[in-house]
């Protein structure tokens, strides 16, 4: 079982819902985009533009459709956030680090 797998997983075992809307924010170039298209299709490209305000994104797995609110993380966007974090199931905070830094 992948990680996208079971994080899938744990989301159905959390929410017992037939739909379920999930905010991904996080700062710029940390990969929400990447997680939705991977959450989605289960594909991943390294060729990705950044989010221009949001993307939404409805997702079917099994009997549960999860709708994903794809934020932007420029700091012009983040004022938004607020809004689509209201009455949603979950927030997902994406944070990347690398580990270049530690080691330089």
């Amino acid at each position: 079982m992948g990680l996208w797998e079971a994080l899938l997983n744990w989301l159905r075992s959390l929410f017992f819902q037939q739909e379920m809307e999930l905010s991904l924010i996080g700062l710029q170039n940390a990969g929400k985009t990447s997680l939705v298209n991977v959450i989605a299709t289960g594909g991943y490209s390294e060729d990705m533009i950044p989010t221009v305000g949001f993307n939404m994104r409805k997702v079917t797995k099994g009997n549960v459709t999860i709708k994903l609110w794809d934020l932007g993380g420029q700091p012009r966007f983040r004022s938004m956030w607020e809004r689509y974090c209201r009455a949603v199931s979950a927030i997902v905070y994406a944070s990347i680090f690398s580990l270049f830094n530690y080691i330089v």
